[in-house]
């Protein structure tokens, strides 16, 4: 990974968490190739099939797809997804920041697969 303002503030993770840097204009392509290496894409997005992160099982060879801002994954990204996912939540809110959501979803899958 190229990127210096991540490696800033990531301290050491990228040393020890194998990160892929994909651009947008590629992703369409990267993502068919993950799927065709059997892995299972996730969107995190709330749409009317979206199923609880409470009860989702992630299989080990994830790729976990995040929206922008606002914005959410677009219509093209979506197609491409084997489940959509979306986080629980209490009250009239019913979203979270990317990168808040990014990182409960990043956690759950951490500890069903530290078992």
């Amino acid at each position: 990974l190229k990127m210096d303002n991540f490696k800033s503030i990531s301290v050491s993770a990228g040393d020890w968490i194998p990160i892929e840097e994909v651009k947008e204009e590629d992703l369409m392509k990267w993502l068919r190739e993950k799927k065709d290496e059997g892995y299972t894409i996730v969107g995190l997005e709330q749409t009317s099939t979206s199923t609880s992160l409470a009860t989702h099982q992630f299989d080990a060879k994830t790729v976990l797809l995040l929206g922008k801002e606002k914005e959410g994954i677009p219509v093209e990204y979506l197609q491409l997804v084997d489940t959509c996912l979306e986080v629980p939540q209490l009250g009239i809110i019913r979203s979270l920041n990317v990168h808040v959501t990014g990182a409960i979803s990043i956690w759950e899958y951490t500890k069903q697969h530290l078992k």
